[in-house]
C-alpha cells in the first residue's frame, strides 16, 4: 500500500489506519506536524486580529473599523458545516484541505498586492475584510479535516505522538515567526536590529508580512496533498439537508457523552478567555504597562507551550484521552490563581503556565473526535467549531465584571468557572470514549472492531 500514489485514495474495504503500514502511518504523522508548524510560523498574518487593526490604525481608521476584519473572520464559521455537508466523501479530504491552504495563499497575495499599489485606505481595508472572511472560512475547515486525517491516517497509538510533535514544535516555529514579524515591523527585536536601510518601510513591511504567509500556506497546500489516507470501497451519498444539518445537531444533542464533552470544550474555552484581563493586569502587578512586556509575555508563552505539547503527547499515548483533559485544565486554573497571587515580576510565569494550558483547545477537540464515528467527525467537529463562536461572549463577560468590581473579581470567575467544567469533565466523562453504535456504518463497525 505504501508504494500507491500520494495523491490518490487507497482504496479499501473500511477506513482504517491499520490497513496503512506503520511507515505510512509515521509519514502522515510528520505532514501533519509540518503542516501545523508551518501555519504557527504565518500566525502574525493568518490570526486574524492585531496586525490587522494595527495596519487599520496606520491607516486612521475607526476602532469599529480596526475590528472589522476580526469580526468577519469569526462569523465565517458557519461554513465549515456546510462544506462538510456538501463534500463528506472520505476521497475528497485531501483535495479540500489543499483548497482550503490555496484560499489562504490567494488572501496573503491579495492584500499584500493592494497593499503595494496602495490605491486609497478603503480599498485596503476592503482587502483586509475580504482576508478576514477568507481565512475565517480556511481555518475551521482545516481544523476540522485535520482531526479527520488523524482518525483515518493514524493510529490511536501514533495520535498521540502526531499531537506531541506538532504543538511541541509548532509553538517554536509560532516564536520564530512572530519575532520575525517584529523585526519587519520595527526594524529591531530584543537586542537584534536590521543593519541600516535593510527593514522594509511602511507599507511595504505589511506587505511582505501577508506575501509570507502566502508561502507559507502555498507549501502547506502541498503537503497536504503528500497524505496516504484509506477510504471506503463505497461511500454514502450526501445527505439531505434535513439529514445532514438539522440531523446533525440532534446527534450531538442526543448523545450525552458527545454534548458533554463539547459543553466542556466551551466552558473551558470561555474560562481561558480571561488571559486579555490578565494582561491588562500587568499594570497592577508590575507597575508597568503591557505593552512593555508583551515581548517576554509572548516568549514565556510559547517556550511553555513547546515543552507542554511534548508532554502532553506522551501522556495521550501512555494513559487515555480524558487524562490531558484534566491536566490542560489543571494547568489553566494554575495560571489564574499565580496570576491572584505571585508578587512582582513572577507573576510574568502565568503567561507560560497559561500558555501551557491553551493546549486544551488540542485534547478538548480529539476528545469529541473520538466519541465520533469515523464517518462523522468531520460533521462533528464542525458542529463544535460552530457552536464555539459563543465564546465571543466570554471576553464581554469580564470586562463587565472588571469595570463594576475590579480585576480580580474577574480572574475569581474564571476560576470558578474553571474548576466547576473540571469537576464535570472529571465526574461525567468516561476514561475512554467510544462512538455511539446507533451513529456508526458498517464501515464505522469494522474499523472499530479490528
Amino acid at each position: 500500500m505504501s508504494s500507491s500514489s500520494p495523491d490518490t485514495p487507497t482504496p479499501a474495504a473500511a477506513d482504517d489506519p491499520a490497513l496503512l503500514s506503520e511507515r505510512d502511518q509515521r509519514r502522515n504523522a510528520l505532514i501533519y506536524a509540518a503542516q501545523i508548524s508551518i501555519t504557527y510560523f504565518a500566525a502574525p498574518a493568518l490570526y486574524v486580529g492585531f496586525m490587522q487593526a494595527s495596519l487599520c490604525k496606520r491607516l486612521e481608521t475607526s476602532d469599529t473599523i480596526a475590528n472589522l476584519p476580526s469580526t468577519v473572520f469569526l462569523s465565517m464559521a458557519w461554513t465549515t458545516v456546510v462544506i462538510a455537508w456538501l463534500f463528506p466523501q472520505a476521497r475528497l479530504l485531501k483535495r479540500l484541505l489543499s483548497g482550503a491552504y490555496l484560499l489562504m495563499a490567494s488572501a496573503g497575495l491579495m492584500v499584500a498586492t493592494v497593499i503595494v499599489i496602495q490605491p486609497g485606505t478603503t480599498a485596503i481595508v476592503a482587502a483586509l475584510v475580504l482576508h478576514g472572511a477568507m481565512v475565517g472560512i480556511s481555518v475551521p475547515l482545516i481544523g476540522a479535516l485535520g482531526w479527520e486525517v488523524l482518525d483515518r491516517g493514524v493510529s490511536k497509538k501514533l495520535r498521540g505522538r502526531a499531537l506531541g510533535l506538532a504543538y511541541g514544535v509548532g509553538p517554536g516555529f509560532a516564536v520564530v515567526g512572530s519575532l520575525s514579524a517584529q523585526l519587519l515591523m520595527n526594524g529591531k527585536t530584543f537586542d537584534l536590529q536590521l543593519p541600516e536601510g535593510w527593514a522594509p518601510v511602511y507599507p511595504y513591511s505589511y506587505a511582505l508580512l501577508f506575501a509570507i504567509s502566502a508561502g507559507c500556506t502555498m507549501i502547506s497546500a502541498w503537503l497536504v496533498t503528500r497524505y496516504r489516507i484509506p477510504v471506503p470501497a463505497h461511500e454514502p451519498p450526501r445527505q439531505s439537508f434535513q439529514e445532514g444539518i438539522v440531523g446533525g445537531f440532534r446527534a450531538i444533542l442526543g448523545y450525552p457523552i458527545l454534548l458533554i464533552a463539547c459543553l466542556a470544550y466551551l466552558l473551558m474555552y470561555s474560562g481561558n478567555m480571561v488571559q486579555v484581563n490578565m494582561s491588562i493586569f500587568t499594570q497592577e502587578a508590575i507597575g508597568q504597562p503591557a505593552e512593555n512586556l508583551a515581548g517576554y509575555q509572548l516568549a514565556l508563552r510559547f517556550s511553555f507551550k513547546i515543552l507542554a505539547g511534548f508532554f502532553l503527547g506522551w501522556l495521550l499515548v501512555r494513559t487515555n484521552p480524558k487524562v490531558p483533559l484534566l491536566v490542560t485544565a489543571g494547568l489553566l486554573m494554575l495560571g489564574v490563581l499565580w496570576v491572584l497571587f505571585a508578587p512582582g515580576y513572577w507573576f510574568l510565569l502565568a503567561f507560560g503556565i497559561n500558555g501551557a494550558g491553551e493546549l486544551f483547545g488540542v485534547y478538548y477537540l480529539n476528545y469529541p473526535a473520538q466519541c465520533s464515528p469515523r464517518s462523522q467527525v468531520r460533521r462533528n467537529i464542525s458542529f463544535l467549531m460552530l457552536i464555539s463562536a459563543l465564546v465571543g461572549l466570554a471576553p464581554v463577560g469580564y470586562g463587565f465584571i472588571s469595570d463594576n468590581w475590579g480585576l480580580r473579581a474577574s480572574f475569581v470567575a474564571a476560576l470558578a468557572l474553571l474548576i466547576a467544567t473540571t469537576a464535570m469533565v472529571f465526574l461525567k466523562l468516561p476514561w475512554r470514549p467510544q462512538p455511539r453504535p446507533q451513529d456508526m456504518t458498517e464501515a464505522d463497525r469494522a474499523a472499530l472492531g479490528r
